[in-house]
């Protein structure tokens, strides 16, 4: 009687494992059906982002802030929910830019930043700092352009200008403001 229980349990134990091997085989070889992403939604999204960018002998060159980082894989663009990127060059003075929300394309070549955007070099000791104010402006940060073609409003010092676009090139700080420009020259200090 033992024999037969013992030969019973042993028959029924390799059912069990030549079953079980045979459904774990016909499970590897049926292929994985992965449901696509609905265009336009974010395949990962990270809150409270500090993001720094260094050059190649380890210098820091750059440092993002951003309340939220969306990054989308179908075109490889990353949106950004209040960005302030800060220049961090010792030899240039601090550049920081800040707005209400960015996108960054191109693995990014371009930056797109949107609502209430604010651009502000630092004084130097020979020129006072740069305020730049606007809706939309658009920046390559590798070449330290901006461009905006909508209005602009420009402080330096006392002075201010108005326009209905403007490019700004911030290694050669070259400024350029054009459509409707208006402007207030504040008197030189003696």
């Amino acid at each position: 009687m033992r024999d037969r229980l013992s030969t019973l349990i042993a028959a029924v134990l390799l059912a069990v494992v030549t079953v079980t091997s045979y459904w774990y085989s016909r499970e590897m070889r049926r292929p994985i059906v992965r449901t696509q992403p609905t265009p336009g939604t974010p395949d990962f999204i990270v809150e409270h982002v500090v993001l720094t960018q260094f050059d190649e002998h380890g210098q820091a060159r750059y440092k993002l802030f951003a309340e939220e980082l969306s990054y989308f894989k179908e075109n490889d663009d990353i949106d950004l929910n209040k960005p302030r990127l800060v220049s961090l060059l010792p030899d240039q003075p601090q550049l920081q830019a800040s707005s209400a929300r960015a996108r960054v394309t191109n693995a990014g070549e371009r930056v797109l930043m949107q609502g209430d955007v604010q651009l502000r070099r630092a004084a130097t000791a020979d020129r006072p700092a740069l305020s730049i104010r606007t809706e939309r402006m658009a920046a390559i940060p590798d070449e330290e352009r901006f461009s905006s073609d909508v209005p602009v409003l420009i402080e330096q010092g006392g002075t201010r200008l108005a326009g209905s676009a403007m490019d700004y090139d911030n290694l050669t700080r070259v400024l350029t403001v054009s459509g409707g420009l208006r402007g207030e020259m504040a008197p030189p200090r003696r």
